[in-house]
């Protein structure tokens, strides 16, 4: 996930609370162009490129999921540290960017 312009490892890292549950900062307009997903934010007149899976995480983001129920979608037989590993560090991302807050 990156913000146009940008490579995906000058994404600010944020850390994440655990105890609370990740949020859209607000719904965005989304296209999608081949193998990516374009976030729309007209408001700051920027655009964020995601990945199919950073996408689907994205998502999933509504308040009411915590990220144990995000990792319960995405976890097959045996997988689920692996998959938390990972979710863990797109949530970072995300908030990193300013496309999540914490409720």
């Amino acid at each position: 996930m990156k913000a146009v312009g940008k490579n995906m490892e000058e994404t600010k890292k944020a850390s994440i609370d655990i105890n609370k549950k990740p949020a859209k900062m607000k719904e965005l307009q989304w296209n999608r162009a081949g193998d990516i997903y374009v976030l729309i934010d007209q408001n700051r007149n920027k655009n964020y490129t995601l990945d199919p899976i950073a996408f689907l995480v994205w998502l999933q983001c509504d308040g009411k999921t915590n990220i144990e129920q995000v990792v319960d979608v995405f976890s097959v037989d045996g997988n689920r540290d692996i998959v938390k590993a990972a979710i863990t560090g797109i949530l970072e991302k995300l908030t990193g960017s300013g496309l999540l807050k914490w409720i």
